[in-house]
């Protein structure tokens, strides 16, 4: 008798015939084989027992499916036999298995096949050795025997994701052992290397969103005067043209350059280090100037000429009039 407790010991899932045409046969085959191993863990050997447990944990797709099908060649009814002899057992399962098979596989066309596995690529998410054994797979319907292993490395040349893999294959110097062996550690090496690069690429993101953070937070203290913070909502998109501070515009009235006189030009309203003239011409870059004869106390009338302008001392400049190049 067949017991329905243990099914949660040996689990299979009910036959999937919503696949495509193409993968239907290869379905039938992996779902077949996982059902005799359960069927012989649980030393089911009753034909009627068998037939009944298949269709049980097949489902209604696999049900709908063996009652819509017509007997084949080769199922076997015995005959009766007289009392008080006892009749021959019909063996319901392997007759099942043969109707079912005959439907599932058919005729086997190896141009189809061959075609199938011709096709065959390692996908970008696909392990190595999950390609190897789809490639096996395909080659045990293509009936190529003896020259299985020829085949496959020959597909792995054409069909392995790894450029240097498919040059291994192309150059016919390892067998299929030792190619996946290679294919397998470089697929290892390239994963640790992506995980050390990402590793760093992280680490790096972190530092600089930190150093931005603590650069917007970080306050600044004097000795004389009280503790002030940074305020990025103050931070401009572009420096002042003409004192270089990245705290206002060139037309603010903050700016420092406003009442001071170019050391380079001598115009007002710039420092030397943003003067435009010298950066178009160059003739006055770091050049020397000299005061002409009696004009010792210049530097005192023109600061009697320019009341306003801050006092910088003998390191100022004055307009090209009265300065002389030598």
């Amino acid at each position: 008798m067949i017991k329905m407790d243990s099914d949660k010991d040996w689990p299979l899932e009910p036959f999937n015939d919503s696949v495509g045409p193409s993968d239907l046969r290869r379905e039938w085959e992996e779902w077949f084989r996982a059902f005799e191993l359960i069927a012989e863990l649980r030393k089911i050997e009753v034909q009627h027992d068998k037939f009944i447990l298949l269709l049980a944990r097949g489902g209604r797709g696999l049900q709908r499916i063996y009652y819509n099908l017509r007997p084949v060649a080769g199922e076997v009814y015995p005959e009766s036999v007289k009392i008080p002899l006892m009749p021959i057992e019909t063996p319901e399962y392997d007759n099942a298995v043969k109707r079912l098979s005959n439907f599932f596989i058919g005729k086997r066309n190896e141009r189809v096949e061959l075609e199938v596995f011709r096709s065959l690529r390692q996908t970008s998410e696909e392990s190595f050795s999950h390609f190897i054994l789809k490639l096996r797979t395909q080659a045990t319907r293509c009936d190529f025997r003896s020259r299985e292993e020829i085949e496959i490395l020959h597909q792995v040349a054409m069909g392995a994701r790894d450029e240097r893999v498919r040059d291994k294959g192309l150059e016919n110097t390892m067998s299929l052992d030792d190619l996946t062996n290679y294919a397998v550690n470089r697929e290892t090496l390239m994963k640790q290397k992506e995980k050390v690069r990402q590793f760093k690429e992280n680490e790096s993101a972190g530092t600089i969103a930190t150093v931005k953070q603590d650069w917007g937070k970080k306050p600044t203290t004097t000795n004389t005067g009280p503790e002030r913070r940074w305020d990025p909502s103050k931070h401009n998109e572009t420096e002042c043209s003409n004192c270089g501070s990245w705290k206002h515009r060139k037309d603010s009235r903050e700016c420092s350059a406003r009442a001071c006189r170019c050391n380079s030009c001598g115009r007002m309203g710039h420092y030397a280090r943003k003067c435009r003239s010298r950066r178009n011409t160059g003739a006055r870059s770091f050049g020397y100037t000299k005061r002409k004869f009696g004009e010792a106390n210049s530097l005192r009338e023109n600061r009697d000429r320019y009341p306003d302008e801050p006092d910088q001392g003998s390191s100022r400049r004055y307009p090209p009039e009265t300065l002389k190049v030598e």
